[in-house]
């Protein structure tokens, strides 16, 4: 078997190794050289490459070597290795397949192939593992503790428990320092759910190894995970007694101290930990000061461990990541830009910097460094996050759906980007998706508050009533929180509980009198309470105590809206732009100048506005504003095609986009084109019915226009909709119906801009 087998291993930033060849590779021949010697020479490439752990590379060369050595299994089975490395399991075992026709006894295709059997739910296939493992010859060679550890695997899945136990042992005797034999065992009886066996072994591998430190620390973690803590600590004492700073060791006693809240012997264990020689510990004390909340002390020892560490960038990374995660940002450029000056291609460094970027509002400056990244090929969750933080905070909230969509295809334990896409899917009121997102975390995520907070609003929005009362009603009995407050008033409102959601409103405000959410659903709960004036009041005070929130100052702006102080409220929106809300606040000014008449004004605010911060609801008011100029159907066609472009499922956009169209005789068909999809997003709204029959109507479809027409005034009746079936009816030949619906609409509207273009069948006959 060859020793040259790549570990599987877990990667943050990566390369897809799935995708087609095709592109990538130019078949290289020679007339000076034979098939031979090019298979060797692409075959040094690729293992050149893999050392530099270059692996779409390596991929390529060793498929040169295949194709000048078509009947060679090495390359083949080489690519198989890194096909697996990539965790692309299908194309491993497909180029395996190839590899054992091409050599039936190609003995690290064999072994591979063997694996895979193992890992199937097929006794016969463990079987066949068995016996071909078991026929591999013996040598002295690293890879025999793989085939014995896997040999063992396969005798405890057919259920030969000594015989497992006794190549485990075996496999352990060739690299006492290597406990994967033993954890593969141990993790099979555990996931069988025999726990007594998982303990067996551990027991026997520490007693076989008696001078092991790994042995004694692997019976610590199996103790451990069974609860038995005082055997946990007897083996961890065992274990560091004979090897003082092993870091497996002192990882797990942490935990334990973490555990009972021992922050003292807590701090000395990462003390210790810090002094290893193992560069993954040498921050473990800072750590877990920045875990205490000790941050400057925190910030004083990892300046420390760098100078004592010759300003390692590993370190410098780390440090940076929990300076970003404890707000402290200023401090997090600095080590930043020292990384970036040592090393500009710095991929942790760049990320970090993108972060402070968008955290800063620098949208720009961030979009920068995150192409950077992309056009280095780096790839990871992490990336994919701060990119669709770029796009929300722009608005472009389609963008942001999708990478969010990707940060956890990368990354499925990041649940900051789970809940974010959660509350994406239910703002556009796809609760039971939103559902389904969230129920993919993993367990000990769905533990946490903020989950439960926005998985109990899916619930909401999905109408599962009763189980968000539960979840509301569990954690308010543990802590009377303002987020489930919020929550038990909503709950409140859709039972007609106006009162009690008025009481729960009123705790929660007093909680946090600075959340922008709770005080908006309060507005509305006053509003219907007859206290609307109390409640610009109220808001008022609350952005005189938190002048810098844009949020806050928001409510009031649509409070003041509501109240028809105008002026009142731009000046709240011109606040709230300049605390760092330019979409919404820009896009109510426009608005507001639009109703004043100032419609340059309003053009040029949203023009700024889309440079920096493009979003679908500015170029509908732009369109409007065209409409109102008298712009030409293309102009305004263009700003709504470009909303369309940004929010694809705007079915305002799509009808009015339809309308424009339609006023073209040569755009019939694109008209309704528009219209159909709106009217297959929204099939109950009346406007987009009515857009749909009117179109078939200037077609001369009147058959097809009745359909649509009919179903718009049942769905809402207003004297737009009478005027279009009255002219749907007549020329249908109803002209009795057709009448009265006229009749009927000139008593509702007679100035209805409709009239005209059905007066002429009713008013000059």
């Amino acid at each position: 078997m060859s020793t040259n087998r790549i570990k599987q291993a877990n990667t943050t930033c990566g390369v897809d190794l799935c995708c087609s060849l095709a592109a990538a590779l130019l078949f290289l021949t020679s007339c000076s050289t034979s098939p031979e010697q090019n298979e060797a020479k692409h075959m040094r490439n690729a293992k050149s490459a893999l050392e530099r752990k270059d692996y779409r590379r390596a991929l390529i060369e060793f498929e040169i070597a295949s194709q000048n050595m078509p009947k060679d299994a090495e390359p083949v089975y080489q690519m198989g290795l890194i096909y697996q490395h990539a965790g692309a399991a299908k194309q491993a075992v497909e180029a395996f397949d190839k590899a054992i026709k091409l050599n039936p006894k190609h003995q690290g295709t064999l072994f591979e192939l063997a694996v895979v059997k193992l890992a199937s739910d097929k006794p016969e296939l463990w079987q066949e593992a068995k016996q071909t493992l078991s026929a591999m010859p013996a040598s002295p060679q690293a890879g025999d503790t793989e085939v014995l550890a896997e040999r063992a695997l396969a005798e405890a899945k057919l259920g030969d428990q000594d015989q497992a136990s006794k190549l485990m042992l075996a496999a352990l005797d060739k690299k006492p320092s290597e406990m994967r034999p033993a954890v593969m065992l141990i993790s099979f009886y555990q996931a069988k759910g025999n726990a007594d066996k998982a303990k067996q072994i551990a027991r026997e591998v520490a007693d076989h190894l008696a001078n092991s430190a790994e042995a004694a620390t692997l019976q610590a973690e199996v103790s451990f995970s069974m609860h038995d803590f005082d055997d946990t600590d007897a083996q961890l004492s065992r274990a560091l007694g004979l090897k003082h700073d092993y870091f497996p060791a002192l990882s797990l006693r942490l935990r334990r101290e973490l555990m009972g809240r021992d922050l003292i012997a807590a701090e000395q264990t990462t003390q210790e930990m810090s002094k290893s020689p193992e560069k993954q510990t040498w921050g473990a004390y800072a750590r877990l000061l920045f875990a205490e909340h000790k941050i400057d002390q925190g910030i004083a020892e990892y300046n420390r461990v760098l100078q004592q560490h010759g300003d390692d960038s590993e370190l410098r990374n780390d440090y940076t990541g929990l300076l970003l995660t404890s707000h402290r940002d200023k401090e997090a450029a600095a080590i930043i830009e020292g990384t970036l000056r040592k090393d500009p291609k710095d991929k942790a460094a760049l990320l970090g910097r993108a972060i402070v970027e968008i955290d800063a509002g620098k949208l720009d400056e961030a979009a920068k460094d995150v192409k950077t990244l992309r056009d280095m090929k780096a790839i990871s969750g992490q990336l994919n996050y701060q990119e669709s933080r770029i796009f929300a905070a722009r608005g472009q909230t389609v963008r942001q759906g999708d990478l969010l969509v990707e940060a956890l295809r990368y990354a499925p334990r990041l649940l900051q980007a789970r809940l974010e896409l959660a509350n994406l899917l239910l703002e556009s009121g796809q609760g039971k998706t939103a559902l389904a997102t969230l129920d993919q975390a993993a367990p000990g995520e769905k533990q946490t508050p903020n989950f439960i907070y926005v998985r109990t609003m899916a619930l909401i929005e999905a109408g599962n009533m009763e189980e968000a009362r539960k979840n509301v009603d569990a954690e308010l009995a543990v802590s009377r929180s303002p987020q489930f407050l919020y929550q038990d008033s909503v709950l409140r409102l859709k039972s007609n509980d106006v009162a009690g959601a008025r009481q729960s409103l009123d705790s929660a405000h007093q909680l946090a009198p600075g959340d922008a959410r709770i005080l908006r659903l309060l507005g509305a709960v006053m509003t219907q309470q007859k206290e609307g004036k109390s409640f610009v009041a109220l808001a008022r005070d609350c952005v005189a105590k938190n002048p810098g929130s844009a949020a806050l100052q928001v409510v009031l702006g649509d409070a003041l809206l509501k109240q028809g102080d105008l002026p009142g409220a731009r000046e709240a929106f011109l606040a709230a732009k300049g605390a760092g809300d330019p979409i919404y606040s820009d896009n109510v000014l426009a608005e507001l100048d639009v109703r004043a008449g100032a419609l340059d004004q309003a053009r040029d605010r949203l023009l700024k506005l889309v440079q920096t911060h493009d979003n679908a609801n500015a170029h509908m008011t732009l369109a409007d504003i065209e409409t109102r100029k008298g712009a030409s159907s293309d102009v305004i066609a263009a700003q709504y095609l470009k909303a369309l472009d940004l929010d694809p499922g705007n079915v305002l956009a799509m009808n009015n986009l339809a309308n424009i169209l339609a006023s073209d005789p040569s755009k019939y068909g694109d008209a309704l084109f528009w219209a159909q999809k709106a009217v297959g997003l929204q099939p109950a709204s009346p406007f987009v019915q009515d857009t749909i029959g009117w179109i078939y109507f200037k077609q001369a479809k009147y058959d097809e226009a009745l359909r649509y027409l009919d179903k718009s005034l049942r769905i809402l009746d207003r004297p737009l909709a009478h005027y279009h079936l009255a002219g749907a009816l007549f020329k249908s030949g109803d002209p009795t119906r057709a009448r009265r619906e006229y009749e009927l609409a000139l008593k509702q509207d007679p100035k209805n801009e409709a009239r005209s273009a059905v007066s002429p069948l009713f008013e000059h006959q």
